[in-house]
């Protein structure tokens, strides 16, 4: 039946009025957030309330800034942060669902001071390359902290609610002396290989260890027919050699022990090695194989431990330096020459075998071949102490055929 047009009329005026009345006392129904604190249900005269409180709880979280390898604590309150409680009520009234970005004021003159104090800890001048008779010394870029850039990451994440930031903006400054300047002054103008692996998934002291390891190996020169020694350079890496505690490999587990993180640089030099006409005398796999050791496949790493594994390798025909050095959260290994490398290398990992071996672990059989143009180079298995599940991802992975790499 239809109605009539008065009723109607007097239907759409009543809706109008009851919408109108409930939209002036609750908020919309919708997916509204504040810091992942739902607004559903709220009266809009709650809304200012609620978001002081929120905001309250949120100054009490100080701001953690991360720059390279560095955390500085900042209290919210020493910049005078504050919430735009007005502008923010406004957003979470009309946002038909969504998070309410953090609409804020700070302090301009306490902030400056703040990044003033940040960039006296974080900025270097650049370093030129130099030599001496046994080692060179790379060049090394300058670097300054970006502060308009920093300031405007620093705004979208504050907005964004975070309160742990990793600041990236930097500008770089090149040394009046480049390495490979310096090199090709010397003679040793060739780079045979680079090799680099991540370090964006270690904490800060496998970080330190690592840097500590790749500054004492950088810059060594290795002289023709030399038989050369990880160990040797390097030292046991304990806690007299200034070395801090972390997670090491020991009979396929990882405990805590000092030093953990050197094995990434033997392992990165290691794969630089492969790709050159090295002569590899001692190379060791680790007992275990991890996703914190997986920086380089199984079959491709090289462990150390003084007195027991080491790294030691000779170059029969020509002089060479190892550079190592953290660029961009990777770990680089760079072999310069006399001598144009002549013969490309292929170098594959297979997963030959994983034999279960209870409470959840397996031994895992992994081949490995190298090879030139003409012949077989290096051809080995090695076997590690894996968990089972993580046997099964590998497996997955990788599967049982030869996987290049270059």
């Amino acid at each position: 039946m239809r109605l009539p047009w008065k009723t109607l009329l007097i239907l759409g005026v009543a809706g109008f009025f009851i919408y109108t009345l409930f939209g002036f006392l609750l908020i919309k129904p919708g997916d509204v957030t504040v810091l992942g604190k739902e607004l559903h249900g709220l009266r809009r005269s709650e809304v200012a309330p609620f978001l002081q409180i929120t905001e309250k709880e949120w100054m009490e979280v100080p701001l953690e800034i991360q720059v390279q390898n560095k955390t500085f604590t900042i209290d919210k309150k020493a910049l005078s942060l504050q919430w735009d409680i007005s502008r923010m009520k406004n957003d979470a009234l009309h946002l038909p669902n969504g998070a309410v970005p953090i609409t804020f004021l700070w302090d301009d003159g306490k902030v400056n001071r703040v990044f003033s104090f940040i960039t006296e800890k974080i900025n270097r001048p650049p370093q030129n390359a130099s030599w001496s008779s046994h080692q060179v010394t790379p060049s090394r870029p300058g670097m300054q902290l970006n502060l308009a850039q920093t300031l405007e990451q620093m705004r979208s994440a504050i907005s964004q609610g975070q309160s742990t930031i990793r600041l990236h903006s930097f500008d770089l400054i090149p040394p009046a002396v480049g390495t490979s300047a310096l090199l090709k002054a010397q003679r040793i103008p060739y780079l045979l290989s680079h090799h680099e692996t991540s370090l964006l998934e270690k904490d800060e002291k496998t970080r330190f260890n690592i840097q500590k390891a790749a500054d004492t190996l950088s810059g060594i020169i290795v002289e023709k027919g030399y038989p050369f020694s990880f160990n040797q350079v390097v030292g046991p890496a304990e806690k007299k050699d200034g070395y801090l505690e972390t997670k090491v490999v020991v009979n396929g587990k990882l405990i805590p022990g000092y030093g953990g993180g050197v094995c990434q640089v033997s392992s990165t030099l290691y794969n630089a090695l492969l790709k050159t006409d090295a002569k590899i005398i001692e190379r060791s796999p680790h007992s275990g194989y991890f996703p914190t050791t997986s920086y380089v496949l199984p079959g491709l790493d090289a462990a150390v431990s003084d007195g027991f594994k080491d790294l030691r390798f000779t170059f029969p025909d020509q002089k060479v330096i190892l550079l190592t050095f953290v660029e961009n959260d990777h770990l680089v290994a760079e072999i310069w020459g006399e001598v144009e490398n002549k013969t490309a290398k292929k170098i594959s990992t297979s997963i030959r075998s994983v034999q279960q071996n209870g409470n959840g672990e397996a031994m895992m059989e992994v081949e490995t071949v190298v090879q030139n143009q003409k012949n077989t180079e290096l051809h080995y298995s090695d076997i590690y102490r894996i968990s089972a599940e993580y046997a099964k991802e590998l497996t997955s992975t990788l599967g049982g055929e030869a996987h290049p790499h270059p």
